[in-house]
């Protein structure tokens, strides 16, 4: 009927002719949702589970995108900078946002996606990060005198303790297998480089 709201409602059921499991892990579904408002920052996402007697809902909404998804991930982690560091960049018309967070671990969290989707395997995308940000570390060094001119940082120096979101839009993604668990597009390593 005629409304005033805006959005967009999704209704989907599988087929049992085509899927062997045809129900809905609520838990699963509540994972992907809220990864997809963090990678959308200001988008609201509802979930309803009506199946049964008692009716589960859950919102998404994250205004601060995937500098919130980087606090999410590092909320019971004692945090070395406490803001996360944010930055995008566009060029024609690819998309580039970053955020990330040192912590006092001494684990690496990255997480890349293209297109809202999670890349696992990496691709040039986090190539071009991880050598940008090595470099960037290194030169901020000499330059300062923290190291000396012989001394250079490893990139496992520089992402010890780091949690990171990578998440780029591309017209024409390649991926590498069937899977798109691994970007290709060789000037996507550039251009978050730069």
């Amino acid at each position: 009927g005629d409304t005033e709201i805006t959005g967009t409602r999704v209704h989907f059921v599988p087929d049992p002719e085509i899927f062997s499991v045809t129900t809905y892990s609520y838990d699963t579904l509540k994972h992907r949702l809220r990864e997809l408002a963090f990678l959308n920052h200001g988008i609201t996402i509802v979930l309803n589970d009506e199946r049964g007697e008692e009716l589960r809902s859950e919102q998404f909404h994250f205004e601060g995108g995937i500098s919130s998804f980087v606090e999410h991930l590092n909320r019971k982690k004692e945090k070395i900078n406490p803001e996360p560091i944010y930055f995008n960049g566009t060029k024609d018309d690819t998309v580039v946002e970053i955020a990330l967070q040192y912590n006092d671990s001494y684990q690496e969290n990255i997480y890349s996606f293209v297109n809202n989707i999670n890349t696992e395997e990496g691709g040039t995308h986090l190539d071009g990060f991880k050598a940008s940000l090595t470099k960037i570390i290194n030169d901020y060094g000499k330059q300062n005198r923290i190291l000396k001119e012989s001394e250079k940082l490893s990139g496992d120096d520089v992402r010890e303790g780091l949690t990171a979101i990578i998440s780029v839009k591309l017209h024409d993604p390649q991926f590498e297998g069937q899977t798109k668990t691994k970007l290709g597009n060789s000037e996507m390593r550039k251009i978050v480089s730069d």
